[in-house]
């Protein structure tokens, strides 16, 4: 009877898609019919518990960045040592008036010296000495470095023979402004700069700023301070119909990997 009313064809079509349909549900996971329980909503204030655990968590994250960012802080911001207290006024004669107060050093105009010396041991082979000077008043050099060079010594000049020239006094006997350190730059008054001076086995290298500023290589070279420097001898600053003030002295030792790569660069054979 039902044949009759949809007729042949249509009970055809009929049949396919009932099994069609069987057979699309057969190959569906149950989980997609199955009525799960709703879900829960998170209350709006976590329970004791959930705080406790909550801050916790906070905690480990915490440590875990800091983590990272001690991982960036090497050993070399560990090893500096301030110098502070052993600090003497040079004797060039003419000197300006020098205020030594915690880690500011004032020198007023000398003529035409004004410094200090550190009297201390200090070492003469790899280390680094740090410091930030600035020109406060005139047009020579504001900070000239005296550091050791194993048995012999050596000034980086910061803004000298008229106010621009950088460079390393002295090398093969020729001073700052006449050999292959020399460079020159403006130095704005009043504006303080980090200076940066390094010996190792290989090198000396000076730096503005973080910046190279000046380097000489060791080997095949002499190295000596003008006459008139004598008076900076082991460590001092000094500065030349200027006023200047310097800040935050510090030195430090190389690492071991620093000072074998260094004569390990020494070591090798030069052109």
């Amino acid at each position: 009877m039902i044949l009759k009313l949809i007729g042949h064809s249509n009970y055809v079509r009929f049949a396919s898609l009932t099994l069609g349909t069987l057979f699309f549900s057969a190959t569906l996971p149950a989980t997609t019919f199955a009525a799960g329980p709703p879900p829960q909503k998170k209350a709006a204030h976590p329970t004791a518990d959930e705080k406790s655990t909550q801050e916790a968590d906070t905690k480990i994250a915490g440590k875990e960045t800091a983590g990272k960012e001690d991982a960036g802080k090497t050993s070399k911001d560990q090893a500096w040592k301030s110098l502070k207290d052993k600090w003497v006024v040079s004797q060039f004669g003419g000197d300006g008036d020098v205020v030594i107060k915690d880690n500011l050093i004032t020198m007023d105009l000398g003529d035409p010296l004004t410094g200090i010396r550190w009297e201390a041991e200090l070492p003469k082979e790899n280390y680094e000495v740090e410091l930030e000077a600035r020109r406060r008043e005139g047009f020579d050099f504001f900070c000239a470095v005296t550091f050791p060079v194993g048995k012999k010594h050596v000034s980086f000049i910061l803004g000298g023979w008229g106010g621009g020239v950088v460079g390393i006094s002295s090398v093969d006997g020729f001073d700052a402004s006449e050999n292959e350190t020399t460079s020159f730059r403006n130095f704005k008054t009043d504006r303080w700069y980090k200076v940066r001076a390094r010996v190792d086995a290989n090198q000396i290298q000076c730096w503005i700023d973080d910046k190279p500023a000046a380097e000489q290589i060791r080997k095949g070279h002499e190295f000596d301070i003008r006459y008139e420097m004598d008076q900076c001898v082991p460590l001092g600053v000094a500065a030349f119909q200027c006023k200047s003030e310097v800040r935050n002295i510090r030195i430090r030792k190389l690492t071991t990997a620093e000072i074998k790569a260094a004569e390990k660069e020494a070591a090798k054979p030069t052109e």
